[in-house]
């Protein structure tokens, strides 16, 4: 079942007909899919474009490369979490001028944080890296963590091996 943010972010960059093959070929994508928006919001922004949405376009461009050779499902997987060390590598916080609130990726989802905050605190990514060194495959093994089931998590992450090309 798609959560009401998931369904926002398809509709919002025009998503559907692209995602609609991937998850009819493969229905556990959805759920996954759904899991990730939950734990990183709309919201976050390394670049122009929302992170959410670069991961989405990365696990469909997976996807495409692998239809005829290959398991689309774990490329996509691949191209879904291949950013996810961007999460760790700035810092989210909330301002409220002096005040401030920093978001810390192992404790709560980013929409959790965002609803958290009292009114007049604006959320955004602060160009200060986080402290300590996060690889690439750390990254996607962390938020993978978070965000999938223990099948899902034991199907791509230790049988199929998605994070074993991301950089250690």
């Amino acid at each position: 079942m798609r959560s009401s943010l998931f369904r926002e972010v398809i509709k919002q960059h025009n998503l559907s007909a692209k995602l609609s093959p991937v998850f009819t070929l493969s229905p556990d994508l959805d759920e996954i899919c759904a899991r990730v928006v939950d734990y990183i919001g709309t919201n976050y922004r390394v670049r122009e474009e929302p992170l959410i949405k670069e991961m989405l376009t990365d696990g469909i461009a997976a996807w495409r490369a692998a239809r005829k050779h290959g398991d689309p499902s774990v490329a996509f997987m691949k191209g879904l979490f291949s950013r996810a060390h961007d999460l760790y590598n700035k810092r989210y916080a909330a301002f409220k001028g002096e005040k401030y609130n920093v978001w810390y990726p192992f404790h709560e989802s980013i929409p959790a944080f965002e609803q958290r905050q009292l009114a007049g605190y604006v959320c955004q990514v602060v160009d200060e890296p986080v402290p300590g060194e996060v690889s690439q495959r750390c990254a996607a093994f962390q938020l993978a963590a978070r965000v999938l089931t223990g099948y899902a998590f034991s199907r791509y992450f230790e049988s199929y091996d998605v994070a074993g090309n991301f950089a250690h």
